[in-house]
């Protein structure tokens, strides 16, 4: 205990864990940062649907954007939209009819396994009630998900590449920062430096030891996902294959990166915690990015994690090519060649 407490890098990470515990969960959850973007197809061009459309996007967090439905479909498909909203021709008209009137909504397929769906449905049923006649009965209806090929994506099939994120960063992280850090504190790595091995082979053997055990566990979760639970695969697997390289030479160089500040284990294990916690929630892994703030979906676009799991979701999930995925890749190589240079020039033998 005594210990524990005269460490106190190490006691800064545990107590401040808490607070950024209540921090991330606090811009999850509390008030009201929800956002939902709606493509709206208005096929009616009516005052009627005019005003609905813009009694719609007064609400506090949506967008609306009024395009073709042939550019709506195309932008849900690319995730530029979280729904599509098609009002009919004839809406305005049916609002004051006994029978009511209907919009479609037509979700994408990370949105419907999320809760974007849902309050999205629940924002355009009230929108739509506050503009029907006293005893119509509107209704939003819920048509099939726009997929890029029309792939039926279960919970499984959308948490599998998601998984896959989260074993590389947490994998990647940990074990490259706590070993080595370990290794500093037995003054294992000062010894090493009287072997004839050179500097290169004593890091480059761990950090491959770590790159390994990231694989390993890769394996078993992958596998477990498409025998236990019949998860499926719409992409290449070649083609998953770059980011998930990359994003393990991303995670790997952050932990590397990690042992210059950290100088025991305990530390090194408060510090990797420190860093990944915030990533796997406000990364999209867990919860739609959708939920936070506006001013922090920009700011997790800076995080590898967001890229690591857009691509891995794009090409599992979408089925898209590795053309498709450059920009996540570009950003993840970024990631990982800036980590190692700044690991390697700040690197302590002891």
């Amino acid at each position: 205990m005594r210990a524990g407490l005269r460490n106190r890098v190490a006691m800064f990470f545990t107590l401040g864990l808490a607070f950024l515990f209540m921090v991330i969960f606090g811009l999850l959850f509390g008030g009201n940062n929800f956002s939902v973007t709606y493509g709206v197809v208005d096929s009616d061009h009516s005052p009627q649907s005019q005003k609905f459309i813009g009694a719609l996007g007064g609400i506090h967090g949506v967008t609306t954007t009024v395009e073709s439905k042939g550019q709506a479909l195309n932008d849900l498909r690319n995730n530029h939209v979280d729904v599509v909203v098609e009002i009919p021709q004839g809406f305005g008209a049916a609002l004051g009819n006994p029978g009511g009137a209907q919009v479609t909504v037509r979700p994408t397929q990370a949105s419907q396994t999320s809760s974007t769906a849902s309050v999205a449905d629940q924002i355009l049923a009230e929108v739509l009630n506050g503009f029907t006649a006293n005893g119509a009965r509107s209704a939003v209806v819920l048509a099939p998900p726009a997929t890029s090929a029309v792939n039926k994506i279960t919970a499984i099939d959308y948490f599998l590449p998601a998984m896959i994120a989260y074993i590389i960063l947490q994998s990647g992280i940990n074990y490259v920062a706590i070993g080595l850090a370990d290794l500093r504190a037995r003054k294992v790595l000062r010894r090493f430096r009287a072997t004839p091995l050179r500097p290169v082979q004593i890091l480059g053997a761990q950090i491959a030891g770590g790159a390994l055990t990231v694989v390993l566990q890769l394996l078993v979760l992958i596998v477990a996902g498409l025998l236990l639970f019949q998860a499926k695969v719409y992409g290449s697997w070649l083609v998953a294959l770059v980011p998930m390289v990359l994003g393990i030479g991303a995670f790997v160089g952050i932990g590397f990166l990690l042992t210059s500040a950290a100088r025991t284990s305990e530390s090194a294990r408060g510090l990797s915690t420190f860093v990944a916690f915030p990533m796997m929630f406000l990364s999209g892994i867990f919860f739609p990015i959708t939920t936070l703030p506006s001013w922090l979906q920009t700011v997790v676009h800076v995080l590898p994690l967001t890229w690591l799991t857009d691509a891995m979701h794009r090409v599992m999930n979408d089925g898209v090519g590795l053309a498709d995925i450059a920009l996540d890749c570009l950003v993840l190589a970024a990631w990982a060649v800036v980590t190692f240079a700044i690991a390697t020039w700040r690197f302590r033998w002891d």
